[in-house]
């Protein structure tokens, strides 16, 4: 099994000049990384400016020297970077150097056309103390920037103190300027100082924003006190999704509520100063893990004013809407996981008629490695390139870069539903300036389904789409905004690249097995169902079974049943027996059956069938784990007496 230790693994770039190399902190606190291209990118704080470290799978990272310093600028405090049609924004804090008063660090904007930089300074945001942005997309493709601030309730009687805010941005460069408040701070444990004025007040802090968005559910993960703290820990608010409402104007209320501390992440005996974190996908698109700082206890009073905060990172898993961590980790622990296919294209430039590489089928065109991406150069007919792995429920990522051309261009992804007369296409159209959905069912061309994309929008810069199919459903994200679904006349069987009549550059391919309820909704999932008792219907991202003759039952066939897998669901309701199959090379069928009187309310189940082990968790508990030598993992069975519900499930496979 492939495992990963905290901290990872840091080593310099070979390529960098000495003095770049010779200067590279050792310490690298507010971690943000950014995947772009199927890469990872983190930025970090430092006094000289903002550093940078890359990689490919998140256990190794290099050093890649300083993305962003200013003449003059010292102490850059928490960057995060966004992209746009072709531009990256950075957006940090820093302050004149030589001073020694923080409250000098003010928020700026620097741009670059590249990840590695230089980036280069553009606009300040705020003339007042402001730090740790976020900016993200809001529900109506526009852009939200959180940060913190100490104007807001720096006078308030109470809880005075650092916040966050959020604020809708005109543009990249300009807030709207009417922020609203979404954390503020409610606890003793987030005091930062005791009495700090003198009159009997103390300071809090609450900073550190992240954002995202699972489900219906948004987050907004935050650090609170100060990382010398024993008390500095990571929390989160929620609130609930509506379309029709910004970031800005949702309800936020801090989990469990204003006045209970429980941390999602905070120090143990082994890691302190935990916290200001970020959150990044792994390689196989599926899982979340959080990215954040902390230290080795040391026990030395005088290594506690030095830097000492390392980027660290620990899987975030999800019991129903709640966020639970198993960290700080020090000890090995499965690594981020991989896709089932995927191509990074960094490997050396090929010539025309060369093979690209293994995994690939091609039809057609003129395709070789350019440069780190997958250049189809013909301008003649209908090229294909398909990836080998095959699949009914999946996540495929592409990266797409249209090589401009006067004629218009027609490019994008093509899942075959069968054999070549049904195809189902995700193309971009240049001329036309829409993305689709085309159909074509035994030669048959089907209504397409569009969406005129903004204008300004850029063809010849790179955009992320990934594809989720399940069954007969099919849902496109372009540069992570849900766009367009449809539901096709046949499931889809094959994933590849296709070009219309023009030449187009593809970047950081990958495809994951993946089935989920929470993505597509369970009626989209029922091929892998088989109900043996009971009375079953399927609504929103959850199966409920109702007892027929004394008994609710129904079996979850392994949708990858030859491939390592992971399987994740909630069950609640009633007292349940869960029972699986597998099965030996030579066809023998054995069942492990779990039964446990306490499965009452709800509960989160987590099934890791890898490496020649089966391991089951119960609510963050591990209930079994055992050797499965040359098993195959075939279906689960969930049976109650009782009234049932089966929900968010989530089933993966799992790269090598």
């Amino acid at each position: 099994m492939n495992m990963y230790t905290n901290p990872p693994l840091v080593v310099k770039d070979e390529s960098l000049r000495d003095s770049a190399a010779s200067s590279a902190p050792a310490y690298h606190p507010d971690p943000y990384v950014l995947k772009w291209n199927g890469k990872y990118y983190a930025y970090a704080t430092a006094e000289a400016g903002v550093t940078l470290l890359t990689s490919k799978d998140m256990k190794t990272w290099t050093f890649q020297g300083f993305a962003y310093q200013e003449e003059g600028r010292s102490g850059y405090w928490a960057p995060a970077v966004m992209y746009d049609n072709g531009q990256f924004y950075l957006y940090v804090s820093n302050m004149p150097s030589g001073g020694d008063d923080v409250h000098q660090q003010f928020m700026r904007v620097a741009v670059s056309a590249s990840l590695e930089g230089p980036f280069e300074y553009r606009k300040t945001l705020f003339d007042t103390f402001s730090i740790d942005a976020h900016v993200v997309r809001d529900t109506d493709g526009g852009f939200v920037l959180f940060y913190s601030t100490n104007e807001t309730y720096g006078i308030d009687p109470h809880r005075a103190g650092t916040v966050i805010l959020a604020d809708r941005l005109l543009d990249p460069f300009t807030p709207e300027g009417k922020p609203k408040l979404i954390v503020r701070p409610t606890l003793d444990e987030e005091v930062f100082a005791v009495n700090r004025f003198g009159d009997g007040r103390n300071w809090h802090t609450i900073e550190g924003a992240f954002h995202l968005k699972r489900g219906a559910k948004h987050y907004v993960m935050y650090s609170g006190n100060a990382y010398t703290s024993p008390y500095y820990y990571v929390g989160y608010s929620m609130a609930d999704h509506a379309a029709d409402h910004s970031l800005t104007e949702l309800e936020w209320s801090k989990y469990p509520d204003d006045d209970t501390y429980e941390p999602l992440l905070r120090q143990n005996a082994k890691v302190e100063g935990v916290g200001h974190n970020s959150v990044a996908k792994a390689p196989n698109n599926v899982d979340d893990w959080i990215v954040y700082h902390g230290r080795e206890v040391r026990g030395d009073d005088a290594a506690d004013e030095k830097e000492r905060r390392q980027l660290r990172m620990d899987p975030l898993l999800w019991h129903g809407d709640r966020m639970m961590v198993p960290g700080p980790s020090w000890e090995a622990v499965a690594a981020p996981a991989m896709p089932a296919f995927r191509d990074l294209f960094d490997r050396k430039d090929t010539a025309q008629g060369d093979e690209i590489g293994s995994g690939w089928t091609t039809n057609g065109g003129e395709w070789r490695i350019d440069g780190g991406s997958l250049l189809q150069a013909s301008q003649f007919g209908i090229s294909r390139a398909f990836v080998e792995p095959s699949y009914a429920h999946a996540l495929f990522e592409l990266n797409v870069r249209w090589e401009r051309s006067h004629m218009g261009g027609l490019y994008g992804a093509v899942l075959q539903a069968g054999d070549e007369t049904s195809l189902i296409e995700v193309l971009f159209d240049a001329g036309k300036r829409t993305i689709g959905i085309y159909e074509t069912v035994r030669g048959i061309r089907l209504e397409q389904r569009s969406r005129v994309l903004p204008v300004g929008f850029r063809f010849d810069v790179y955009h992320q789409v990934v594809i989720r199919t399940s069954g007969n459903a099919v849902m496109v994200e372009l540069d992570g905004v849900q766009t367009l679904s449809a539901s096709c006349v046949s499931p889809v069987q094959r994933y590849g690249l296709v070009t219309h009549y023009t030449s187009v550059c593809f970047a950081g391919i990958s495809l994951t097995g993946f089935l989920s309820f929470l993505e597509t909704g369970a009626a989209a999932c029922l091929s892998a169902c088989e109900v043996s008792a009971g009375d079953w219907s399927a609504a929103g991202t959850a199966l409920t079974g109702c007892p027929t003759a004394g008994l609710s039952s129904l079996r979850l066939n392994n949708p990858f049943q030859d491939e390592a897998t992971t399987c994740r669901f909630e069950l609640e309701g009633g007292i349940a027996k869960l029972q699986l199959s597998l099965v030996s090379a030579n066809g023998e069928v054995r069942s492990v059956i779990l039964q446990d009187n306490s499965i009452v309310g709800g509960c989160t189940w987590f099934i890791r069938h890898a490496g020649q082990r089966l391991h089951i968790s119960m609510d963050g508990e591990t209930v079994l784990s055992e050797s499965v030598q040359g098993e195959t993992w075939r279906s689960i069975a969930v049976s109650s007496e009782r009234k049932i519900i089966l929900s968010q499930l989530e089933w993966t496979a799992l790269g090598s």
